[in-house]
């Protein structure tokens, strides 16, 4: 009888390590073929994209870009639609970089994945310098969120601050002076006063340009009802009724008691500039006799 031949250690631990490879190859490719199989089952994949938001961005176009980075896969294996690893953040950041869009949300409704999205409105204009075209749209917190194109005429109230140029990202003003301000316009269009422009310097005073020609002057630490009850109290002394936007130069309502007027006349010559100033105090009595009488 033949002894069985021994095989050498050596051989014995090479061939346990190819065994324990192949195992192990055997395995990993079981967890891939499973991942990627799992990973495509249709009740856990992305089917279908929805935006909702804004009032005049296509919605359609948010619905195109979620849809662009949902394609493809991670390392060659997991589907960018598989409903627990999808690309949140990359779709945010892309829709993010339009720039009227802001507070994107995104959350998944079974297969569906649902964007939700703010629009920024636009509520002034806020200039570099007079007449220029470097503007920007800013909304009604006084947030200055995308360029704005060349617009002629009165479509929005511009803004013009001395101390900083308009850039897009920052804050215009703070959000209560900024306020102020609007309620100024506000209340100077009920009787008829339509401003077209603010120049706000660093100090708060601002410089109001009136539509039909002529500035007022004021500064915003006072109150707008209190600023336009002061001016037309000056409008309803004798020397100053026949004022309108456009036969003064300027009324600079900034010291208190003291209402500085400078106004257009016509002479021979042309038209001349002429300045007075009123006491306020004095213009409400000469008000009130005139009422009286």
């Amino acid at each position: 009888m033949k002894k069985l031949r021994r095989l050498d250690p050596n051989t014995v631990v090479l061939l346990k390590h190819i065994g324990l490879g192949v195992v192990m190859v055997g395995v990993v490719a079981l967890i891939v073929t499973g991942i990627w199989y799992g990973t495509r089952v249709p009740s856990l994949t992305i089917t279908k994209v929805e935006a909702v938001g804004g009032e005049t961005i296509d919605t359609k176009s948010i619905v195109r870009i979620a849809e662009s980075k949902l394609e493809g896969e991670y390392i060659g294996l997991i589907p960018h639609r598989f409903v627990w690893l999808y690309p949140d953040d990359l779709i945010k950041e892309e829709i993010r970089s339009i720039d009227r869009i802001h507070n994107v949300q995104l959350w998944r409704s079974d297969t569906t994945l649902r964007i939700t999205f703010d629009e920024y409105v636009p509520a002034a204009l806020w200039c570099t310098a007079v007449a220029t075209e470097n503007c920007v749209f800013v909304d009604a917190a006084a947030y200055a969120f995308s360029s704005a194109p060349r617009l002629d005429g009165g479509s929005f109230l511009r803004f013009i601050t001395t101390d900083k140029p308009a850039t897009v990202g920052e804050m215009m003003l703070d959000k209560e002076t900024y306020h102020i301000a609007r309620e100024l316009e506000r209340l100077l269009a009920t009787k008829g006063w339509f401003v077209s422009q603010i120049e706000i310097d660093q100090v708060g005073d601002a410089f109001l340009t009136l539509a039909e020609g002529g500035e007022l002057k004021t500064a915003l630490d006072s109150s707008p009802q209190e600023t336009v009850d002061n001016l037309f109290v000056v409008l309803t002394s004798k020397e100053f009724t026949h004022l309108r936007p456009g036969n003064f130069v300027y009324i600079d309502l900034r010291f208190g008691n003291k209402v500085f007027v400078k106004e257009k006349e016509t002479t021979p010559e042309g038209v001349e500039e002429i300045g007075q100033y009123s006491p306020l105090d004095e213009a409400r009595e000469l008000g009130s006799d005139e009422h009286g009488q």
